[in-house]
């Protein structure tokens, strides 16, 4: 006997992808360090490189509990706060309307801030009405063209602002497996020159970027692995198939410094 489970069509990677990152969503913000640390990064970027308009909506791409948006967000300003996940968009309205109730500011009150929710996959987003600024931290690694999908996006708005980690990430990791002849789940990530190759090609008036090397220590491979599990990014590669990785593990008993690339860029040009 075949049961319905059986017989339902396989998730496509999208819906993979936001199915992880839903049964995350609860206790994503507590465990997600690096994105923390990255949303902070690139809200300095922004204010020290650019200013978000003060007309117009400003579109966030994969706003997760909405670590991004509580840095950028100011009252009255509309503000689009998107992901692909549910989940993820409902525990950052939550977040965030807890936060404005400390203020003393009741729901309503909150509702008329500009603060809008929707269901999005940025890497096809498409806008009638070109968005005054986009803004994404650690989302398009997802799509399945980064670098398209970065282009896609910085020809619809004057202000493309984003973080992404970049192939290159955790060396000491991928060393581990490239020593067992083998190469780790973890996500391809894309080529810094390869993106900003791309963006240059849009002749933007601006494009300013800087490159960190964020080191990371964890007590354990386990723990390592942990850090993409608990927040729903272990997602694996295409076509990657389990295996022992007991070498590894034995390897890192006595804890493990990963190090994330990761690209904080700023994208300005003009739309006709």
């Amino acid at each position: 006997m075949t049961s319905a489970e059986d017989t339902a069509a396989p998730l496509s990677r999208t819906q993979a992808v936001a199915q992880n990152f839903g049964r995350r969503a609860r206790d994503y913000t507590r465990h997600a360090h690096l994105q923390q640390h990255t949303a902070q990064t690139l809200a300095t970027f922004l204010r020290e490189h650019a200013e978000l308009p003060d007309k117009g909506q400003v579109v966030e791409i994969g706003c997760g509990t909405g670590l991004l948006t509580e840095l950028l967000h100011t009252p009255g300003q509309p503000y689009l706060a998107t992901d692909l996940s549910p989940e993820m968009l409902e525990q950052c309205r939550s977040r965030l309307l807890s936060q404005a109730a400390g203020l003393g500011l009741s729901p309503d009150m909150w509702e008329s801030q500009g603060l809008s929710f929707a269901v999005l996959d940025g890497q096809s987003a498409t806008f009638a009405v070109p968005p005054a600024a986009i803004v994404s931290n650690l989302t398009c690694q997802w799509f399945a063209d980064p670098v398209t999908g970065l282009v896609r996006l910085a020809r619809q708005t004057p202000l493309l602002a984003f973080s992404v980690p970049l192939q290159g990430s955790f060396p000491e990791w991928e060393a581990a497996f490239a020593d067992l002849g083998r190469t780790s789940g973890l996500l391809p990530l894309p080529h810094e020159q390869a993106i900003l190759a791309a963006l240059d090609g849009l002749a933007p008036q601006r494009l300013t970027h800087r490159i960190e090397e964020r080191p990371q220590h964890f007590p354990s491979a386990t723990a390592f692995a942990d850090s993409f599990r608990l927040i729903g990014a272990d997602q694996p590669r295409a076509g990657y198939a389990p295996a022992p990785i007991r070498p590894v593990l034995r390897r890192f008993a006595n804890g493990l410094d990963a190090t994330a690339r990761i690209l904080y860029c700023l994208v300005m040009r003009e739309i006709p």
